[in-house]
């Protein structure tokens, strides 16, 4: 078997009792099915205590006032004590490792909402490195069914995408854009299933290929106040603007912040504590309106900046790890990298109420990453919201594209004021390829001959809609 993991991995060691927080409470945690037979015969002092302590419908431990019914009140854990640690269910076993079985491979890290693991992770200021070993004496499952092509090619598009977010030279926001625009890619190719198609494509985003000429059009794009081009195409002109522009009218920070927040708010939280903490972050961040939120996001960036630099890259790096390959059970890519870039835009908006609040020392960074965390990544339910959610919303679907025409101002232009509609056909015609332009344009004139009208302009305005087509989104 083959382990990977972040070169950070083998630092954390649990601090137990003299940790802060503790993982045992706001979280039912679920027993794996060996684990539970186990209780299920258990015998000796514990018996009654399980009996009564288990949820065998739900088949997780309960709670008692938000917390395990085996965490005594020095925080420490009652059935490890009376049993031993062997009598530990999976997830209390490897917490805070998260584990991801595929073929062959297991990838290990650590979770941030474990607030040592926490600091150890949002504390390393170096690039993450991964490193691999081999354990012999663990024989791997093969499993038929697991598409090992696909798995090896979300792999290697993993690799590329670490290379972009690692590239300091870059900024951060052009990196997750670029990352987005590669996670589309792949997924279209997945769709069209052409995978054979994926060489080529990580090739071409490759950070010698690619990175400069995007950053270069990035920041001239800025410097002239227009939306971001970039040889990544559109996807990356489209999500830059999403992601980066406060400055652009139509596609403002403020909305694209405050849409992702009425998704984080229909998540069930698991602390008791944190629907009031987020509600009043959101009354700080978007009550005032979006010119206020912009001047507070440009006074949060002037003090925090370089903070949120490398905070940016170490979350996108760590859900990317996390979660990306998983998409070779559901092939749904884009969702993993989607799910990676709201996470690290939510969170970055928490920063930003709490330093408009108070202040934003580090031990703040770490106490509201990993409570975030815990809400996000501790519910299956939470974390494939947010993923469905991202899936479901148009400005957030590789599937559907908007398209700017001036359709009346184009037929003013050309004398013909009745002539929007003509504009529009020939957008149409040009965007969808259902009809081709030449047969559209003679079906045009027929129509208008076989009802005794005539007029020139109608081609001249067939003819402008085809070339005033502008992607806006």
């Amino acid at each position: 078997m083959l382990y990977t993991y972040p070169h950070y991995y083998k630092k954390f060691q649990c601090i137990a009792s003299e940790c802060e927080d503790t993982c045992c409470a706001g979280w039912a945690i679920t027993i794996d099915p060996k684990s539970l037979e186990k209780y299920r015969h258990a015998r000796g002092p514990m018996k009654a205590r399980l009996r009564e302590s288990v949820d065998w419908k739900q088949k997780c431990f309960k709670q008692r006032e938000h917390r395990c019914a085996f965490l005594n009140e020095e925080n420490l854990c009652d059935l490890y004590a009376g049993m031993g640690a062997d009598s530990l269910c999976w997830t209390c076993r490897t917490y805070p490792r998260h584990i991801e079985v595929f073929d062959g491979v297991r990838e290990v890290s650590l979770c941030l909402s474990c607030i040592e693991a926490a600091r150890i992770i949002l504390g390393t200021k170096e690039p993450v490195r991964f490193l691999s070993s081999e354990n012999e004496k663990e024989e791997s499952c093969e499993d038929e069914e697991f598409d090992f092509f696909l798995y090896t090619k979300l792999e290697e598009t993993r690799d590329v995408m670490f290379e972009i977010l690692e590239n300091r030279g870059l900024s951060s926001e052009l990196r997750m854009a670029l990352c987005l625009a590669l996670a589309h890619d792949l997924q279209c190719r997945i769709r069209d299933e052409k995978l054979y198609e994926v060489d080529g494509l990580l090739a071409r985003y490759s950070v010698g290929s690619m990175c400069g000429t995007a950053q270069e059009k990035a920041d001239a794009a800025t410097d002239a106040g227009q939306p971001v081009q970039a040889k990544a195409g559109d996807t990356v002109a489209r999500f830059c603007r999403r992601l980066a522009s406060a400055g652009l009218e139509q596609y403002s920070r403020f909305e694209t912040a405050s849409e992702l927040y009425t998704v984080f708010e229909k998540m069930e939280p698991l602390d008791s504590a944190w629907p009031e903490r987020r509600d009043g972050m959101d009354e700080i961040l978007y009550g005032a309106g979006k010119e206020v939120y912009e001047s507070n996001r440009r006074a949060f960036l002037t003090a925090n900046g370089t903070r949120m630099e490398l905070l940016r890259e170490q979350i996108m790096v760590y859900f990317v790890f996390g979660y990306f390959c998983g998409a070779v059970y559901n092939d749904n890519p884009y969702g993993k990298l989607k799910l990676a870039v709201a996470a690290t835009i939510l969170v970055e908006e928490l920063l930003m109420a709490e330093w408009l609040r108070e202040d934003l020392p580090e031990k703040k960074i770490v106490d509201l990453v990993h409570c975030f965390s815990r809400e996000v990544e501790h519910s299956d339910e939470n974390r494939g919201l947010l993923e469905d959610e991202l899936v479901k919303r148009e400005e957030f679907r590789p599937d559907i594209h908007v398209y700017a025409v001036e359709a009346t101002g184009l037929a003013a232009e050309l004398e013909n004021s009745r002539g929007a509609n003509i504009v529009m056909i020939g957008a149409f015609s040009k965007t969808t390829g259902v009809i081709g332009e030449t047969q559209m344009e003679e079906g045009i004139e027929n129509f208008f001959l076989s009802k005794g009208k005539c007029n020139p302009k109608n081609r001249e305005c067939f003819a402008a809609g085809i070339r005033s087509v502008i992607r806006s989104a």
